[in-house]
């Protein structure tokens, strides 16, 4: 029976012994995915940091090109239009449904 018990004891201290760099690898392995992981999550943080900074700089280009003073110039100068004389305002009324 004591036999036993140390065979069984000493299987259990070798197969512990055996897992040992299999846990190493394993590790190792998971270490190496979290760096490359770590390295994606930078990358697509500056991706958004230049995203956002374009946005900025469309939005004004977009607050530039909507100003009321830009589109009165462009209607006169170029296009030749005017405002429109209160003679020349027809309103046109729909009845309710």
């Amino acid at each position: 029976m004591k036999r036993k018990s140390a065979l069984a004891k000493g299987v259990a201290i070798c197969l512990l012994a055996a897992s040992i760099p299999i846990f190493l690898a394993v590790n190792g392995i998971q270490s190496r995915r979290f760096a490359e992981l770590q390295g994606e999550i930078r990358r697509l943080e500056r991706e958004q940091a230049e995203l956002v900074e374009e946005n900025k700089t469309l939005i004004t280009g977009i607050s530039v090109l909507a100003g009321a003073d830009r589109i009165e110039a462009l209607a006169s100068g170029q296009l030749g239009m005017r405002p429109a004389e209160s003679s020349e305002i027809i309103r046109v009324e729909m009845g309710g449904r």
